[in-house]
């Protein structure tokens, strides 16, 4: 296989699941290396360029990637940054194949936030430059769908996010039952309609649990549950690790009521620890998702008080045996033993 190399803007904690996803190929693909203009200061594999400007505009990685020859394969992450369209543009000129990940920046649903800025950059700058791909990576076969759209002349292949398979924690019952969302905090993730929903299901005892770095929309957040009074809301901030894996764990269900995703990792890093994962439709999982010990909805109010009104009634037997049915469910379809195979087959297809 040719020298692989990822390139994104940010593989920070901060960017959430594509961290998660490009450390997770590269650790499959050990040979391969990361490539970005924003880092954690502990990724000392990850090798760093400087950046100026709300585009992240990086000469240095410029000048590394005209460095490198068609003995390459560049896999772009990402789609609104500098680092992608100059890896593009580089990769055409120099004749090195390449591959890209919009990892959901392209769906239909974000296009709302800042939407003619994004229509006139990616129409009149990247547009151009991202055809040349050898391929597009989707996610999900819906995501497979849009992107063909967007790019007709292109392949578009459809890969799922993949999980390592882990062995469980032991659960450890908490004081009080809780609902658990995880995650960067945004918009798109519908935790203010979650907030709302929770806050209306007075009787429940249960606790809503929500963690997640704190930012500009978790203060806003926490602000509503002030005005709500309601003292089961608790916010954690970052929670990260064993201790992750752990509050994953003794959740009663993990909750991520998105209105736009693709598969989304910790959904997936929820059913490996066991605990019955409660997500959207719009997630792009397979609708088996919902036979298999989870639940599909729409993110709308009526759809998610339900559904939180039917978990509650669990007791801990159902939720344990929900948890191990889609655990099993996750190991057979979301697994990197299933899927590094279908990486390895694209990768050496691009000699």
């Amino acid at each position: 296989m040719k020298n692989l190399y990822h390139i994104a803007e940010d593989v920070s904690r901060a960017s959430g699941g594509v961290r998660t996803v490009v450390k997770d190929i590269q650790t499959e693909f050990p040979d391969s290396k990361i490539l970005t203009t924003l880092k954690n200061q502990d990724d000392l594999d990850i090798q760093e360029f400087s950046k100026k400007g709300p585009w992240l505009y990086s000469s240095s990685l410029n000048k590394h990637l005209n460095s490198l020859n068609n003995t390459s394969v560049f896999h772009l992450h990402g789609v609104w940054m500098h680092a992608q369209y100059t890896a593009a543009k580089i990769a055409s000129k120099k004749n090195i194949p390449f591959v890209l990940s919009p990892h959901g920046m392209l769906e239909p649903w974000l296009w709302k936030d800042g939407t003619l800025k994004k229509k006139l950059y990616f129409n009149m700058v990247s547009r151009s430059a991202f055809a040349k791909a050898r391929y597009i990576h989707a996610i999900t076969p819906e995501e497979q769908k849009n992107l063909q759209k967007l790019f007709p002349k292109t392949e578009v292949v459809c890969i799922p996010n993949a999980i390592e398979i882990e062995e469980m924690l032991e659960r450890k019952e908490p004081p009080r039952p809780y609902f658990l969302f995880l995650g960067r905090i945004h918009p798109k993730k519908g935790l203010e309609l979650l907030i709302d929903v929770f806050a209306s299901l007075k009787t429940l005892d249960f606790d809503l649990k929500i963690a997640g770095p704190e930012n500009a929309y978790a203060s806003q957040l926490k602000e509503k549950v002030k005005q709500l009074q309601d003292s089961r809301i608790e916010f954690l901030g970052a929670v990260r690790g064993l201790e992750k894996k752990q509050l994953f764990r003794n959740a009663h269900v993990f909750i991520a009521p998105s209105y736009s995703e693709v598969v989304g990792m910790v959904n997936l890093e929820a059913a490996m620890m066991g605990t019955p994962v409660i997500t959207t439709h719009q997630t792009g999982l397979l609708n088996e998702w919902s036979h298999n010990g989870g639940r599909l909805i729409n993110p709308n109010f009526e759809e998610l008080q339900s559904v939180l009104q039917e978990v509650s009634k669990w007791d801990l037997k159902k939720r344990d045996l929900n948890g191990e049915h889609l655990r099993n469910f996750i190991i057979q379809e979301y697994s990197w033993k299933v899927n590094k195979p279908k990486w390895e087959a694209l990768y050496t297809s691009m000699r």
